[in-house]
């Protein structure tokens, strides 16, 4: 009944291959993007990330009698939104990046939430402040929240870079 034909091998075939006689289905249908074209703006991102949790941990209320850190106000929230890119960019750093994969849009979208909760909390802290005699009095705005803020806008930039550069590359892939 049954016919078997023998199993050719070539020198460069796959242990998987020469094991069972047969290859395997690929399990990959997109190919990856290539991460070494946007992997600057990618290490720019992760160190807007880390000075946004600095940030957050530092003081974003200072006056003469106290420091408050970004804990004690919306701190918590940027920190959160940190990790949360930084999880994203990792995972583009160390797996293969896909079209179908959507966590390249992480970045940007945090770098926006961050500086909304920054922003806000720097015009509330502003208002909280009064002019008296030409001299301001109350709290002003702490080293961390300006660290914040700077960060959140080189995360914008940065993480709005490596999205543009993977739907570019997917666009290129599916062209062709």
């Amino acid at each position: 009944g049954k016919v078997v034909r023998p199993v050719t091998f070539t020198p460069n075939q796959p242990d998987h291959q020469r094991a069972f006689g047969f290859q395997l289905p690929s399990t990959r249908a997109i190919p990856s993007l290539m991460p070494d074209r946007f992997g600057p703006s990618l290490i720019g991102s992760l160190w807007a990330c880390a000075g946004i949790v600095a940030g957050s941990l530092g003081p974003w209320t200072s006056s003469s009698t106290l420091d408050h850190s970004g804990i004690d106000e919306c701190g918590v929230i940027t920190l959160v939104l940190a990790l949360c890119a930084v999880t994203a960019l990792i995972t583009l750093m160390v797996r293969d990046v896909t079209p179908e994969i959507k966590n390249h849009c992480t970045g940007p979208l945090v770098g926006i939430a961050v500086l909304i909760v920054a922003v806000g909390n720097a015009a509330s802290i502003v208002r909280r402040s009064t002019e008296f005699a030409g001299h301001t009095a109350g709290p002003s705005i702490g080293w961390g929240l300006w660290v914040v803020i700077v960060s959140a806008v080189i995360l914008c930039i940065t993480s709005s870079t490596v999205a543009h550069t993977i739907r570019f590359q997917a666009a290129m892939i599916t062209r062709s």
